[in-house]
């Protein structure tokens, strides 16, 4: 689809650069200003696009700790950091 889109936006800009060789006047500097114009708009179409099908996580729910053991408690409910190292 991104290369369709340049594909189409740089045909346009071969259009104007004939165009303006056609015509004469105030028109011949519209199709000059189109095809100075048209490659940025050609690479910004190019480039936007969506995120793709399961490429992006949407959100914390999808981690799931492959170590349960080494979760952020202790089993008493006591968060780790709170606690004290030294005592058993």
């Amino acid at each position: 689809m991104r290369m369709r889109r340049y594909l189409i936006t740089m045909a346009i800009r071969v259009l104007c650069f004939v165009l303006a060789v056609v015509f004469e006047g105030w028109l011949r500097w519209v199709f000059v200003a189109g095809a100075a114009v048209l490659p940025y708009i050609a690479v910004v179409l190019a480039n936007a696009v969506g995120p793709r099908w399961g490429a992006r996580i949407s959100g914390i729910d999808k981690y799931e700790p492959t170590h349960p053991e080494l979760s952020a408690s202790t089993p008493t409910g006591e968060p780790v950091l709170g606690a004290d190292p030294f005592r058993r």
